[in-house]
């Protein structure tokens, strides 16, 4: 956790000093990319840290690896094709902890899904 706020605060930095306002900047901790499945779910669990970085943050999580193991059956990760519900609850919770952009393949049900979380955090 402290690494990815030390490298997001990094990269920030120096897109900042290349030029890149400050505004046109939004933050990705990058959910699977470079970590285990055990590493994504404290990033979850901890997400609202980030916002002392004091950017915009996006979650990427649609359909990732690490939903499908944790919304596995029978010892086996579930299929891409069956990690929607697991995709919207792991959105909706990235949404309660203050994310401001989702990226995701189901848009029309991830935004059913935003507007709930919206209207009761």
């Amino acid at each position: 956790m402290v690494l990815v706020k030390r490298e997001l605060r990094e990269w920030a930095d120096s897109a900042m000093m290349a030029g890149v306002k400050r505004e046109k900047i939004v933050l990705d901790p990058g959910f699977g990319f470079g970590k285990n499945f055990e590493e994504n779910y404290p990033l979850l669990r901890r997400l609202e840290e980030f916002h002392q970085l004091r950017y915009p943050l996006l979650a990427g999580v649609s359909r990732k690896s690490f939903v499908g193991r944790m919304v596995a059956r029978a010892g086996s990760d579930a299929p891409i094709k069956e990690r929607l519900y697991g995709t919207i609850a792991t959105e909706t919770a990235a949404i309660l902890k203050g994310v401001h952009v989702i990226r995701t393949h189901d848009v029309r049900a991830t935004a059913d899904a935003a507007r709930v979380a919206d209207i009761v955090a």
